[in-house]
């Protein structure tokens, strides 16, 4: 089923919300600008991250050693804003850990979009988290939405020893090795949808409800970034994969105002991305 958001009116105007600017999230950002440029977009767009980016980001994220020390959605933002001129804003001063901080960055009081009848305004949340805390916030504010498309982007870990990364790969077990070599390499997105007060697709923590069964998570703030890295390391092919998962449904809805699919799973050493429709909910 493709799902027409349009339908009579003639043209959107998203405004994107993205939570997270690390190894997929960045990758999201430089996606997401050049479409907002090759379609002409009116819209909003902001990226949300207190991050500072560190030195180890350098592997796996779009960010340069002149970066380090600066804001990660600081830099992102004025690099795609002078590079495709469109408008991208950010937000960086404190995690997003409470759905009235998140309702708050949709403030459009500023922006002089209008009502009429042939604009639809889209309220747009990216979730490129590593979190269940984050994804439980997201939520909230999709059930409190009237209208919103929540894009929610999800990684599998590698499988590292314990001491990692204090013992080199070196001196890994065949066990070990056979371990890491067969896991981290797969990852899904979910579309949740509503329109009209009615949820059309799910959201990710309906999909998988052990998000919001989660009570043990504690808040970004409290966790350092780098400790999140060496526990639970991603692979740079993954963050780009998922990263072009996410843009298949903006450029579908930026090209045709349609939304053809509810989740996306792919495997990043097998090679493959796959697709399941959109489905009327029962």
């Amino acid at each position: 089923m493709t799902i027409k958001l349009i339908k009579h009116k003639r043209k959107i105007f998203p405004f994107i919300v993205q939570v997270g600017t690390g190894a997929t999230g960045s990758n999201v950002v430089s996606h997401i600008a050049q479409l907002l440029s090759i379609f002409q977009i009116r819209g909003q767009y902001l990226i949300a991250d207190p991050d500072i980016v560190e030195p180890h980001n350098l592997l796996n994220q779009l960010f340069l050693e002149g970066e380090v020390g600066k804001k990660k959605a600081d830099v992102l933002a004025r690099r795609y804003r002078a590079a495709y001129q469109v408008d991208i804003a950010s937000y960086s001063k404190d995690y997003i850990e409470d759905v009235e901080s998140l309702m708050q960055l949709f403030n459009t009081d500023y922006l002089r979009i209008g009502h009429s009848y042939d604009t639809l305004y889209l309220p747009i949340i990216i979730g490129c988290v590593d979190n269940n805390y984050s994804r439980q916030i997201m939520h909230q504010f999709f059930e409190k939405a009237g209208r919103c498309l929540y894009l929610d982007v999800g990684s599998e870990a590698a499988i590292v020893p314990a001491d990692y990364p204090n013992r080199p790969k070196q001196e890994w077990t065949e066990e070990e090795l056979d371990t890491f070599n067969s896991t981290g390499w797969s990852g899904q997105v979910v579309c949740g949808l509503k329109m009209d007060g009615q949820t059309i697709l799910k959201a990710v923590a309906e999909m998988f409800p052990d998000i919001l069964a989660d009570k043990d998570e504690i808040a970004p703030s409290q966790v350092a970034c780098s400790n999140i890295v060496a526990r639970e390391p991603q692979r740079l092919i993954v963050n780009k994969m998922a990263a072009l998962a996410v843009t298949t449904y903006i450029n579908e809805l930026f090209e045709t105002g349609t939304i053809s699919n509810h989740m996306t799973f792919f495997h990043a050493k097998k090679g493959y991305m796959r697709s399941n429709p959109a489905k009327n909910i029962d």
